[in-house]
């Protein structure tokens, strides 16, 4: 494994948990398979606007290096290319900031075309004004040199930017074409008729195995999802059926939410995440035995804010109840995907969420037109009372927008 020394400035005056930030940076080292090997701080109203640090912490940040045969710096704050690159220099040995900590990580989860599409247009954004300041090799040697070769490094960082800025172009194009077949697959699932519920939540709280174990407890249609105990272990949102009783919707895990999550991710990453903005219920996957569980909870809602998709109902979930004393749970819906309790009572209500009863209506369906019935059973409750000469007497109740077209078939006294 790679060994990186985490670096951070601790900015006075803030509210941030410093000590959660750094283990989970720590733990986005780990996923992408680096080892932090040393921790080194330095508390400041600021960062430095050369080096991040001031001098005397880049002095100790460089033997602190050596001492531990460091490979790479990941400071926890975000910093320009330019300060990047100074620090470097300074130290010896490359260094990267979280956020592209961040789209290293995505870069080695990305399995999809569009995954992989999306992740490198990130990166190019993050990487574009890098490349603007990029000099021609000549200055580089001649510090101050002359008018001719100023320009001609200022021409270099020109092209440089078109390049990315084409590829940007290019790849967006590309998945455009990915997009609209996406769209394609969703407006076939609309025609189903079936309703919509997104997991959302901090990474790795748990949405994929919550994924996996309501298709196991209620026998849905769709193989089990990826899922394991890391930060972004899936990037690629997944569709699965499940069913509730009579009652079936369709269940979308989305990529998690994470402190900071680079806006050129969260831009990149707008079709994915469109999953939760189309939902008519997210379920927020929280993290029962988490002591940062409320932080975590909280910034999960600021990325909805920031994706559009606050407005839409939330039905809080929390899982790995079994990690604690039952008197520590949190009031409100708890289940365990290890041991599967409350998964079955989950199911149900987020079934009740999407298809409340809000309307009953008796009707006469016709022999001939009992593909109607058919079509809506999974969606609205029927109770069939009878059969006559001239068709199905029945009881069909659920959302009114969802009634409205049994209302030709309405007994007389009904609508």
């Amino acid at each position: 494994m790679t060994r990186v020394i985490l670096a951070a400035v601790i900015l006075t005056g803030t509210h941030q948990d410093t000590e959660a930030l750094l283990a989970e940076t720590e733990a986005l080292c780990h996923a992408c398979e680096r080892e932090v090997c040393a921790v080194i701080t330095q508390s400041s109203r600021s960062l430095d606007p050369a080096y991040a640090f001031r001098r005397g912490k880049i002095e100790e940040l460089r033997t602190l290096a050596k001492e531990n045969e460091a490979e790479l710096v990941v400071f926890q704050n975000d910093l320009s290319p330019a300060v990047t690159a100074r620090i470097a220099e300074s130290i010896g040995i490359p260094v990267i900031d979280r956020t592209a900590l961040i789209l290293d990580i995505f870069s080695l989860r990305a399995r999809s075309r569009q995954a992989r599409i999306q992740v490198e247009i990130a990166r190019l954004k993050a990487d574009l004004p890098a490349a603007g300041l990029l000099k021609d090799e000549t200055e580089s040697h001649q510090r101050g040199g002359s008018v001719t070769n100023r320009g001609a490094g200022e021409r270099r960082g020109t092209v440089m930017s078109r390049r990315y800025e084409a590829r940007i172009r290019e790849l967006q194009k590309e998945l455009e074409k990915i997009e609209k077949r996406r769209m394609q697959d969703e407006n076939r699932r609309q025609r189903t008729l079936l309703r919509r519920a997104a997991l959302v939540g901090y990474t790795n709280a748990g949405k994929s195995s919550l994924m996996n174990a309501l298709l196991e407890e209620t026998q849905g249609r769709g193989s089990s999802v990826t899922e394991k105990d890391m930060l972004f272990a899936t990037l690629d949102t997944s569709v699965r059926t499940i069913e509730a009783g009579k009652k079936a919707f369709f269940l979308y895990d989305t990529v998690g939410f994470v402190s900071g999550l680079p806006h050129t991710l969260v831009e990149a990453f707008h079709s994915t995440l469109s999953s939760a903005r189309d939902a008519d219920l997210l379920i927020h996957v929280s993290d029962a035995s988490d002591r940062e569980r409320e932080e975590k909870e909280e910034i999960t809602r600021r990325t909805l804010d920031e994706i559009r998709a606050d407005d839409i109902p939330v039905l809080t979930v929390y899982n790995k109840c079994d990690l604690i004393p039952a008197e520590e749970r949190p009031s409100g819906i708890c289940v365990s995907c290890r041991t599967k309790e409350g998964i079955r009572e989950l199911a149900e209500k987020i079934a009740e969420r999407l298809y409340p009863e809000e309307e009953s209506l008796e009707c006469l369906i016709p022999y001939n037109m009992f593909g109607l019935l058919h079509r809506w059973q999974t969606v609205l409750s029927v109770n069939i009372r009878e059969q006559n000469e001239n068709g199905i007497i029945c009881t069909v109740s659920g959302p009114a927008d969802r009634i409205r077209e049994f209302y030709p078939y309405a007994v007389k006294g009904e609508k």
